[in-house]
């Protein structure tokens, strides 16, 4: 398996942990908000953003750039509005960022870049991105 499975894998798990989060995707992104379920949110997905890459000798250092979308919607049970959107993203990013390698061997560090927030472009949702980085050594050649 690649690292990037196992990376993809880790942080599936710790946000799905996260309280409140009712789903998270990374193979099934949604282009639409309107494409999720009452049930499904608050919801999680895990965009691939690219990777740049660094060769050193029989190894390649890996900067993988990965964004995660929250979307939260007001339903019966609570009321989403921008406070609420901002403390379960610093919930989320706490709990990515607890353990920064996320455990996992040849993985250096989680980075965090960056975040942006969506809240009233589309009506009722409130969206936020967090924006970081996976860097990890990737074997690359054979032995010279």
């Amino acid at each position: 398996m690649s690292i990037e499975s196992d990376i993809v894998d880790k942080i599936v798990q710790i946000v799905a942990a996260v309280p409140g989060i009712n789903t998270v995707n990374f193979d099934e992104v949604r282009l639409g908000v309107e494409d999720f379920e009452e049930h499904e949110l608050s919801a999680i997905q895990i965009w691939d953003n690219g990777q740049t890459i660094t060769h050193q000798r029989q190894r390649s250092l890996v900067d993988w750039a990965l964004s995660l979308e929250l979307i939260m919607k007001s339903d019966i049970n609570n009321v989403v509005n921008q406070k609420a959107l901002f403390e379960k993203r610093r919930e989320i990013v706490l709990a990515l960022f607890d353990k920064p390698n996320l455990g996992i061997p040849g993985m250096t560090h989680l980075y965090y870049t960056g975040n942006i927030s969506d809240l009233h472009l589309v009506n009722p949702y409130y969206i936020a991105r967090i924006d970081m980085t996976a860097q990890f050594y990737d074997q690359l050649t054979g032995t010279c």
